[in-house]
């Protein structure tokens, strides 16, 4: 590395000690802005591997901290999803709508209803799984069976050693990008219950719900805002059905009753 006669133009003129430049493998380079460029250019390489490995923390939150009883849930996406009548076809398009808005940006909640095996569930998983594949896969991802949720946090009032306590999913729930919440009001029993919400319940719930008012929620149930006002309380339901795109299921038959051939 030999010294040349010419002075760095970056720096001002030091009478005292100037920056001359070198020459470097062919190149003339000012050492000091070099220098600068390097650890620049180091700095660039960590936030990256962070962004990294924050990426991989993120996408994983689907696959490691979900709770799905219906495991097939898993393969549930658009290409599979039958839409063999004119409402499952027109709500087929509707998620994927949603999907695109999601996509873009755009924060609000969607509502999936209707009766038992319509196929909710596997819409909402597939737009939840799409979000996850999307982009950079750096946003977080959540399905969350209301029901076994509500079950693991009572069975951690006796059981010190678990993890699934209220503050674990008020925490949880309150920290993802897109949610999933599904079988809402399932807890309380069959379709047609009129049973209460109990205080822990509304608790848990409106824990949620206050924590994702800036969030997007997808929510599956099979209940109408009637019983679901009846079996909670309205300002609940007012909270989580905050910007709601509705996706409603009517006249769809039960796709998971199926005539066996013997």
């Amino acid at each position: 590395m030999d010294s040349t006669s010419k002075i760095c133009e970056n720096h001002p003129l030091r009478v005292e000690k100037p920056i001359f430049k070198v020459m470097f493998e062919g190149n003339e380079i000012c050492p000091v802005c070099e220098s600068n460029r390097r650890t620049v250019e180091l700095s660039n390489l960590e936030d990256m591997k962070i962004k990294g490995v924050m990426n991989k923390v993120d996408y994983g939150t689907f696959r490691n901290k979900s709770i799905i009883t219906d495991i097939g849930l898993l393969e549930a996406s658009f290409g599979n999803y039958e839409a063999s009548e004119p409402e499952t076809t027109k709500n087929k398009n509707r998620a994927l709508e949603a999907f695109s808005k999601y996509k873009e940006g755009e924060v609000f909640n969607i509502w999936f209803t209707g009766s038992p095996g319509v196929g909710k569930s596997h819409l909402a998983m597939s737009i939840l799984r799409n979000l996850n594949e999307f982009g950079e896969k750096d946003k977080q991802c959540l399905f969350i069976s209301v029901d076994e949720m509500l079950l693991k946090i009572r069975n951690s009032f006796d059981n010190k050693e678990s993890k699934f306590t209220e503050f674990y999913f008020a925490n949880l729930l309150s920290k993802v990008d897109y949610l999933v919440l599904d079988d809402l009001g399932a807890e309380t029993g069959g379709t047609g219950t009129t049973k209460k919400a109990t205080d822990f319940t509304l608790r848990v719930l409106y824990s949620i719900a206050n924590a994702r008012q800036n969030k997007s929620t997808m929510i599956t149930t099979n209940l109408s805002r009637t019983a679901l006002e009846a079996m909670y309380d309205r300002k609940l339901v007012s909270r989580l059905m905050k910007d709601t795109y509705l996706i409603d299921f009517k006249d769809t038959s039960d796709k998971r009753i199926k005539n066996i051939q013997f």
